[in-house]
């Protein structure tokens, strides 16, 4: 309670000398303020993001304290903060001249030269201001690390970061900055490592919980993510985005119903999402309850009628229930709300195929392939388009590519060697079916997608006999 009085207190006294010093400036007159009250207004302009205020605030306190050190660097400070990290750091350059052991001004010194890219000599001053930190040591190691954050020199943070833990191994607000740097820095275990010990220490950290399960679920540990975001709900109930990330989490570990349920419960606090209802529509098509789930697709076209997600959803049932004219049309619309979307031509394609429309099909998995050449699938399905229009060559190249990325995929090799049966180059193709067994010999059925005879070829019969049957 004491500290809470003392904000207040604190904030009362800071507004009104700040409309004291506003009351002058208004009525053209003259007031004076000592250093101290002149750095409390800056540092109100500065907080609140006006710089040019506190420019002139410096003006005037210059003024009134000419050789104030504490009033330069203040200055120093605004001039960064509006741009002018040169003209800054010449302000700085010259105070640190005059005072060379301060500590503000080499802090100072080292986040201008962050500003600027020039990281090495920002270490340096940096490092000058630790040598010059006496009681607060911990905490001026700390602020250096939280600099190099704010720029996304995550490694460099750490090792301040780690610097000050080993002097302080208390201060707990080291090792959730730890966690976040390793997060950042994708080291997904350490991160989780530093996370989970501080909450050992600080168990009611509804945001350290909600950074867990975003670890958890990065790393597909799903059961986990749910733990660690019902921990942070248990501790706040009306943290909103930690329903949806609960939700989220649930549909990965194909827990749909306890999807649905959180879905809804963030639905009562952001209102009619689009978004939301579209992922509600793809929970019930997964559970295989199409009607909920088209009716959870038109209401969000209802709040949205330009929403390309909904459609596609929309698209997928109509597919999975046959209704191939129907999918088209919906996918269709998909497409021309957003022509981006690998996943949106995929559909398209395989609708296409259904309606024995070959180049149409064709032209839908190029599309597809060309936003995502790395999707095996999108690869599987434009050579098997390939082969339907007689260009079996094309769907050769495809799949020799796609082993430059995927060397131990069977399927890759049973695949390019039905190809090579069908241009009657037997030998390529048994090459392909041999490296096919070596590496999954259960996969073998692969090659009838593209040569359905292969069954009764002796030498692929022979090598049934040999690789599969041992």
């Amino acid at each position: 309670m004491k500290e809470d009085f003392d904000d207040i207190f604190h904030d009362e006294e800071y507004s009104e000398l700040v409309n004291r010093y506003e009351e002058m400036l208004k009525n053209n007159t003259r007031y004076f303020f000592d250093v101290f009250e002149f750095e409390s207004i800056i540092d109100y302009y500065i907080d609140s993001n006006k710089a040019n205020n506190a420019l002139n605030a410096v003006k005037y306190a210059a003024q009134q304290h000419p050789y104030s050190l504490n009033i330069q660097l203040k200055e120093a400070q605004v001039l960064v903060d509006k741009g002018n990290a040169i003209q800054a750091l010449q302000v700085i350059e010259r105070i640190e001249r005059i005072e060379s052991s301060n500590c503000d001004v080499y802090l100072l010194k080292g986040s201008t030269l962050n500003v600027m890219g020039r990281y090495s000599e920002a270490e340096r001053a940096f490092d000058t201001a630790v040598i010059y930190s006496y009681d607060d040591k911990v905490e001026v190691i700390h602020s250096i690390a939280q600099s190099f954050e704010q720029i996304g020199r995550y490694k460099t943070a750490l090792k301040y970061l780690h610097e000050a833990y080993k002097m302080d191994s208390k201060n707990i607000m080291l090792l959730y900055d730890i966690g976040y740097c390793y997060e950042k820095l994708g080291q997904i275990n350490k991160s989780i490592e530093y996370y989970k010990q501080y909450l050992d220490k600080e168990p009611f950290s509804e945001n350290a919980w909600y950074n867990l399960g975003i670890l958890y679920n990065k790393s597909d540990r799903f059961p986990e993510a749910i733990d660690a975001y019902e921990f942070a709900l248990a501790i706040n109930p009306e943290f909103s985005v930690g329903y949806f990330n609960l939700a989220n989490a649930f549909s990965n570990n194909e827990d749909f119903h306890k999807a649905i349920l959180n879905y809804k419960e963030y639905l009562k606090f952001d209102g009619r999402s689009v978004e939301i209802l579209t992922y509600i529509g793809d929970c019930y098509e997964s559970l295989k309850e199409f009607d909920l789930a088209i009716k959870y697709y038109d209401e969000a076209l209802q709040e949205d009628d330009y929403f390309a997600d909904a459609f596609f959803g929309k698209a997928n049932v109509m597919f999975r229930l046959e209704k191939f004219e129907m999918a088209l049309t919906l996918i269709e619309k998909a497409v021309i709300i957003d022509d981006i979307n690998a996943e949106y031509y995929f559909l398209l394609g395989n609708v296409f195929n259904e309606l024995n429309k070959d180049k149409e099909a064709l032209e839908a998995f190029k599309k597809a392939n060309d936003l995502d050449p790395e999707e095996l699938d999108f690869i599987f399905s434009l050579s098997e388009a390939y082969t339907k229009v007689n260009q079996v060559d094309a769907a050769i190249e495809l799949l020799t590519e796609a082993l430059k990325d995927n060397p131990s995929n069977a399927l890759v090799y049973y695949r390019l060697s039905g190809c090579f049966f069908l241009i009657k180059n037997d030998k390529k193709a048994i090459e392909a079916f041999k490296n096919g067994l070596n590496i999954n010999p259960k996969a073998y059925l692969e090659i009838i997608i593209f040569y359905p005879e292969a069954i009764e070829n002796s030498s692929i019969n022979k090598l049934l006999n040999k690789y599969h049957f041992d």
